[in-house]
């Protein structure tokens, strides 16, 4: 809190004065001390003056007198001091009834004392006021400076403001995540509150000391408790908020220092923010790197992959099992939505934070990749081998889907897994698995899906040939199902749901009756239009076959 008019009334040339209204109000902060002569000085107050007066401009107009004091509260400044004798004799009673009603300080001064010297023992105190709060800001922010210095995180930051505060801190990223907090005893229970909350961004806006716009957010809790209300700022990283830190008022709000305390932990926690993120693109461009290389068939069964490997922190030595986690249909959510570039990046880190954080607690030693909108960790063996490593995975999977459905709603994430493979000579393939059993949930129209390569069955063969010549299975589909899925289009029928039915119940025409609420002689005469339609026997072994594959290479074809 800066200097009040309560500090300004203790100064030796003010000995004499007289306080005749508004006594609430001498906590007001004075910015400045200015001379006002002149009718429409209110338009020309920006807030915080001590304004001084001898009513010159409404001397013979007492209603005139009233206004022009109103006009000055309503600009908000901090008081008004009036030295009545030479233009007016008294302060009018109204005058005295307007400061009581707004708590605005009118103070008589004694004719004998003039204006310069009042003006300059007051800006001297401003002065001095404002060099004392320059150096102690300049403290704070060098004291938490030096925890950064020293190597100090999250925890380190939040700890520092709160001591420098006594009162609660909470660091969080871009989306409301906690990195860190500092309370104790019953503040504790407020910060969980606080949290679960995840409301920064409704809070209204603050302002300065001066009464200008700030990027501070004041949201009320609750009025009778004993912190009512949090003071948010945001952790900027050139145009972009990566972060939020929170603290919370008493009954008395944040003064100067408390919210230079709180900014310069914002700037702190920017610079630890600006260095990870330029930390995460460095490593993130050479993992992508890494990848690249890998299926480009850089490596071959020497060092040099392991090498790589290690200096990006994972262990080949002995194997992988990949893992891709991909946000299912994520181009046509972008353009759904009309989301720009950078809400586009916000839900990126969120999922590639998300699916890291998972891996990392089950997988200490992956290799992990955020590349497009994937996420590849290659996962060494657990300690015990290969053994246990596809049943952990999938847990790990599941969790990595519980996650996102919490971190990204509206969105869904599919994982494929591919197969342990103990050489490292094989890791290439390890990652053409996952990524051939991520293809085909998605190709088939899956989504939230967790697929493993052994689950694919003969669509490992069929995808390879959609890859190496998608016209050859194109041709295979234009000979088996197209006529029948034609014609179901064009009649609305169901004949690709009753031969995927049929198929299913093991060709037996009663179940396939029962599996779809419809009459066996119907079946028989779908069945027979099948078989006319594509020249194939549904009856016979060898044309099942071929339908079938048809089938699955339909629902290949369709993405």
């Amino acid at each position: 809190m800066g200097l009040s008019v309560a500090d300004i009334l203790k100064l030796p040339i003010l000995a004499d004065a007289k306080l005749l209204a508004g006594r609430k109000g001498l906590d007001r902060e004075v910015s400045q001390v200015t001379v006002g002569e002149v009718p429409d000085i209110g338009d020309w107050l920006t807030g915080g003056e001590l304004v001084l007066s001898t009513f010159f401009a409404a001397a013979k107009d007492p209603q005139a007198q009233v206004e022009f004091s109103r006009k000055i509260i309503k600009s908000g400044a901090a008081g008004l001091l009036v030295k009545p004798g030479r233009f007016v004799k008294t302060v009018a009673p109204e005058i005295v009834s307007l400061g009581d009603r707004h708590s605005f300080p009118v103070v008589e001064i004694p004719d004998e004392v003039r204006w310069t010297h009042i003006i300059a023992e007051i800006s001297e105190c401003i002065v001095g006021e404002h060099v004392s709060l320059l150096r102690r800001s300049g403290d704070i922010h060098q004291r938490l400076l030096e925890v950064v210095i020293d190597g100090g995180g999250w925890q380190s930051i939040a700890d520092t403001t709160a001591e420098l505060l006594g009162r609660p801190v909470i660091l969080q990223d871009a989306f409301q995540e906690t990195l860190a907090r500092s309370a104790a005893g019953d503040s504790a229970a407020l910060v969980d509150k606080f949290i679960a909350m995840k409301h920064i961004g409704e809070g209204r806006a603050g302002k300065d000391s001066r009464g200008r716009a700030s990027l501070r957010r004041r949201m009320p809790l609750d009025a009778d408790a004993e912190y009512p209300a949090a003071v948010t700022v945001p952790v900027s990283v050139g145009r972009d908020v990566q972060g939020y830190v929170t603290s919370f008022e008493t009954a008395e709000p944040l003064n100067d220092l408390d919210l230079v305390a709180l900014e310069s932990a914002a700037t702190v926690a920017a610079v630890v923010m600006g260095r990870e993120l330029a930390r995460l693109e460095a490593e993130t461009r050479l993992r992508g790197d890494f990848v690249d290389d890998l299926l480009a068939g850089e490596f071959d069964a020497g060092p040099t992959i392991l090498q790589r490997a290690s200096f990006l922190g994972g262990d080949l030595s002995r194997g992988c099992l990949v893992l891709i986690a991909d946000i299912d249909a994520f181009g046509d959510y972008i353009a759904g939505q009309a989301l720009k570039e950078q809400e586009v990046q916000q839900i990126k880190n969120r999922f590639f934070g998300g699916v890291i954080r998972v891996i990392r607690s089950y997988h200490k030693d992956a290799l992990l990749t955020p590349k497009s909108d994937n996420v590849i960790a290659f996962l060494p063996p657990l300690g015990d081998g290969g053994d246990r490593l596809m049943s952990v995975v999938k847990s790990t999977a599941a969790l990595i889907r519980q996650t996102c459905n919490e971190l990204l709603p509206g969105l869904a994430v599919s994982i494929g897994l591919g197969r342990f493979h103990a050489s490292p000579a094989a890791t290439r393939r390890a990652y053409r698995e996952a990524e051939s059993a991520l293809q085909v949930s998605q190709r088939l129209g899956e989504s939230g899906a967790i697929v493993t390569y052994d689950d694919m069955g003969v669509y490992k063969l069929l995808l390879g040939a959609l890859e190496e010549d998608p016209e050859e299975v194109r041709s295979f589909y234009e000979e088996t199902i197209a006529r029948v899925e034609e014609y179901d289009n064009k009649h609305n029928t169901g004949l690709v749901g009753t031969l995927e039915a049929y198929l299913a119940n093991n060709r037996s025409v009663a179940t396939t009756a029962d599996a779809l609420f419809t009459h066996r002689h119907t079946i028989r005469y779908r069945l027979g239009r099948i078989n006319d339609l594509t020249g194939l026997d549904v009856h016979k072994s060898e044309d099942q076959e071929k339908l079938g594959f048809g089938l699955k290479a339909m629902r290949l074809l369709r993405r």
